[in-house]
């Protein structure tokens, strides 16, 4: 048995593979959503600037051009986002990076999830200059992405909506710290939370999220560690470069 339980290396690099792309699978019916919202910021004025010229009206066309463009600046975000999401999944090569930045873009796409979305109210620290680690982007991403959809789901089982993400140093490694306000894990699950298949989530939670969060870190030097006090908090820890 080694540190990847009785999961053989090539089968917990299938899974790190499959992750990656899952969650942009998990996510698109909400970045779906988001287009189609602003495809139709730019289609209904469209209809109206069309109607209103057919009527020889040419008044409010400055402001309803002006709407059009507003929609197109959406449907450019929403594309924009999908193609780092594409750009991220090659970036297996390491690099120095900037965690709060890397915090900030993950949780830009995490908007569209429709809890994450409505819901959930994120607090934390994640302004500039974040520390710097060396790391693959892929991997660094596919952690943290990995805590924040344990807490997502912590939250929507419990009807609950904070969440905080904090960039810093902790006990001197550079990390991200990942909180939020549903109930903690059981006390007999914590030493084994970053165990394959280890959960007390409902299905379809598959117990891997954490695994595959450490797994991922571990050619960098990272780790995953959860911590009770002062309140639930989950760990993205890596060396100083």
């Amino acid at each position: 048995m080694t540190g990847s339980g009785e999961l053989s290396p090539e089968v917990v690099q299938a899974l790190l593979q499959r992750e990656r792309l899952a969650l942009v699978g998990r996510l698109l019916r909400g970045v779906v959503h988001n287009l189609s919202g602003a495809l139709q910021m730019v289609r209904l004025p469209v209809d109206l600037l069309e109607m209103r010229l057919s009527q020889g009206h040419s008044d409010d066309l400055p402001a309803r051009l002006t709407t059009i463009q507003n929609g197109f600046g959406r449907v450019g975000q929403e594309l924009d986002l999908l193609a780092s999401k594409a750009a991220q999944l090659g970036a297996t090569e390491p690099e120095l990076l900037n965690l709060a930045a890397v915090a900030r873009e993950q949780l830009a796409f995490w908007k569209a999830d429709s809890y994450f979305k409505h819901q959930v109210t994120l607090t934390g620290n994640l302004d500039e200059p974040g520390p710097l680690v060396r790391a693959s982007l892929a991997d660094l991403a596919l952690a943290f992405n990995a805590l924040v959809a344990n807490a997502v789901e912590a939250l929507a089982q419990a009807k609950a909506g904070g969440l905080r993400v904090t960039a810093g140093v902790f006990a001197g490694r550079p990390g991200l710290a990942v909180s939020d306000d549903a109930p903690g894990p059981a006390p007999t699950l914590i030493p084994r939370l970053c165990q394959a298949f280890t959960s007390d989530k409902q299905p379809p939670h598959d117990g891997l999220g954490l695994f595959l969060a450490r797994e991922a870190l571990r050619p960098w030097g990272g780790d995953i560690s959860f911590v009770s006090q002062p309140e639930k908090t989950f760990l993205l820890l890596l060396p100083p470069v």
